[in-house]
């Protein structure tokens, strides 16, 4: 049940995970729906959306974990 809204494109979010022990790790995961995306992912979790590549998003990723470094 897609609205005229939705794309049919495949997007990548950047995800964050936060761990009781050690820094949170960041992760990449592919979507079709930003609405539904935030509503299975606590919106304070995702650190980016709309990559139109895989790459593009993981790029985040590594650019994070360098700064903290």
């Amino acid at each position: 049940m897609e609205s005229n809204h939705e794309s049919p494109l495949v997007r990548y979010a950047v995800i964050e995970a936060m761990c009781s022990q050690g820094p949170p790790e960041r992760f990449v995961i592919p979507y079709r729906n930003e609405s539904s995306l935030r509503q299975v992912i606590a919106d304070f979790c995702i650190v980016a959306t709309g990559f139109p590549s895989r790459e593009e998003a993981l790029e985040v990723c590594t650019a994070e974990l360098s700064s903290a470094a």
